[in-house]
């Protein structure tokens, strides 16, 4: 997102509740004990498949229904994507399962050196994970620089419109050098909401910030687009 359009994200969030166009409520969860320990989370299997419906955090629009389905297992994990209005939508692959090979959420799909993880192993409470890899983007030869910090914050239950979840609250933020090298700093956030039994997050949402170079020593800040999805079914 440019300058221009934080400024007008930042005016909508001042506009009179009776306005048409209004930002998404915060997320509303209750805390929840953790599971036993041991809890498994579903394992992957073709077939398998998620639907979400992508929201525009700054006006509350839908901007997609989204199914994503296991379309492989093996070394890798394939899952396609295919949404209602941008029909074909790049695949996301993991391996193993819970280990992020390639990320297709942001403005261009990034294919990681080094897997990032989604979750952590055994679903430990308060577990953190750094590192600091390369990815690619597709059709470009270019090692760009990222590293990642993430936090397993809290068990809570949280509600969707596939039902009700006792989800794993993970925290993930990317630090990332762009493919337009005019930004001088980029940060992603990345919160999920994991339920073991569903294999996969219920609740997702993304959003990014930066620095772009300016006439000032600190240049201009800018907001990337801010997405939000929920579960709507299932298999």
């Amino acid at each position: 997102m440019n300058t221009t359009r934080r400024k007008i994200a930042l005016s909508l969030l001042m506009l009179p509740a009776g306005c048409a166009i209004r930002p998404l409520d915060a997320v509303r969860t209750r805390l929840t004990a953790a599971p036993a320990p041991g809890t498994p989370v579903r394992a992957p299997a073709p077939g398998q498949s998620w639907s979400y419906r992508q929201l525009d955090f700054f006006n509350s629009q839908q901007v997609d229904e989204v199914r994503e389905a296991v379309e492989s297992v093996g070394d890798e994990i394939v899952i396609a994507r295919r949404g209602t209005r941008q029909l074909q939508l790049s695949s996301e692959i993991q391996g193993p399962w819970g280990l992020l090979r390639r990320d297709p959420v942001w403005d261009a799909a990034q294919t990681y050196e080094q897997a990032l993880p989604l979750w952590p192993p055994g679903l430990e409470l308060g577990q953190t994970v750094a590192l600091h890899t390369h990815y690619r983007r597709d059709h470009d030869s270019f090692r760009y620089a990222i590293g990642l910090y993430a936090v397993a914050r809290r068990w809570e239950t949280v509600s969707v419109p596939a039902g009700e979840f006792d989800c794993l609250r993970v925290e993930r933020t990317l630090r990332q050098q762009h493919q337009d090298f005019s930004r001088l700093e980029t940060l992603r956030h990345d919160t999920l909401w994991l339920a073991p039994e569903v294999g996969r997050w219920v609740l997702r949402e993304t959003w990014g910030e930066y620095r772009h170079a300016g006439r000032s020593s600190q240049g201009s800040q800018g907001l990337e687009d801010h997405f939000r999805w929920e579960l709507t079914a299932w298999t």
